[in-house]
This record gives structure tokens, C-alpha cells and sequence, in this order.
């Protein structure tokens, strides 16, 4: 049972991918030319009041660095710029130019359909049946965190 569960998780993923970069290549030519990542920065960017990397790294539960590798690829593709506060000169915070508002755009109704989708499918179970699943689930994610943890402590 928990091989059929290991391998449904697997499928689970890899079928969630191929849908998410159909979904993202059908919706707006301009998402093509960005990764996964990167719309979820742009779409922090576009919700964070003065949005700055700390923040940024906060909303999407990612590393500075990482969140800074992001940035350098979005100004690149002048989909954000920067700006400071006259008052901290010191502080760089972010917004979004016009592809950057074109992404976040696209992206949000990306996700406005999805949630959808979602919710139609979700409506054949009952709220025990999905409390059930929600628990399972996050009992399941807390255990490969821990694993995860217990590995690069290791390290």
C-alpha cells in the first residue's frame, strides 16, 4: 500500500507539472519566457507593499540568494526595476515594469482558473473525506521535511 501511495505521489507531481506548463504555454505567449519561479517572484513582488529581498525570500519560503539569482534574471528581462527610499537610500526594493505586470496578470488568472478547476473537483468529496486528505497530507509533508532536515544535517 505505501509503495502504490510513493508511486501515486510521483505520478501525482509529474502530471502536475506537465499541466502547469501546459496551462502557463497556453495562456499568454510572454509566460514562455519565464520559469515557474519566476512568476511566483513577480507575483510577490506585485503583492508585497515595498517589496524588497528579505520579504520577497519571507513570502516564497526561499533562500536570499536564492531570491537575489531570481531578481538579477527579472531585471534582465526588464520585467521589474528598483528603486529606494529618499529616507534609506541603502535599501533597494523592487516593482514591476509593464512585462512584469503583463506576468503577474497572466499568472493570476492562471491561478483564478486553476482554484476553479479545483474547487469543482473537490466538491465530490465530503468535508470529512477532505479533512482526512488535508491531515494526511500535511503529516506526510512535516515527515519529509524532517527527513530532508535529518539529511543536511548530516552533510
Amino acid at each position: 500500500m505505501i509503495n502504490e501511495i510513493n508511486n501515486l505521489f510521483i505520478s501525482l507531481v509529474d502530471t502536475y507539472s506537465e499541466l502547469d506548463e501546459i496551462y502557463k504555454r497556453t495562456s499568454c505567449k510572454l509566460l514562455d519566457d519565464y520559469s515557474y519561479t519566476e512568476m511566483h517572484c513577480i507575483d510577490a513582488i506585485g503583492r508585497i507593499k515595498n517589496p524588497n529581498v528579505t520579504k520577497i525570500s519571507t513570502k516564497m519560503n526561499m533562500t536570499k540568494g536564492g531570491i537575489s539569482k531570481i531578481i538579477k534574471r527579472l531585471l534582465k528581462k526588464n520585467a521589474i526595476s528598483t528603486f529606494s527610499n529618499p529616507e534609506n537610500k541603502k535599501e533597494i526594493y523592487f516593482k514591476l515594469e509593464e512585462n512584469g505586470k503583463i506576468v503577474f496578470r497572466e499568472h493570476e488568472k492562471l491561478h483564478k482558473k486553476w482554484n476553479l478547476e479545483q474547487n469543482t473537483f473537490s466538491s465530490q468529496f465530503s468535508g470529512k473525506e477532505l479533512k482526512t486528505i488535508q491531515n494526511f497530507l500535511f503529516k506526510y509533508n512535516n515527515f519529509l521535511k524532517e527527513k530532508l532536515n535529518t539529511i543536511k544535517e548530516n552533510k
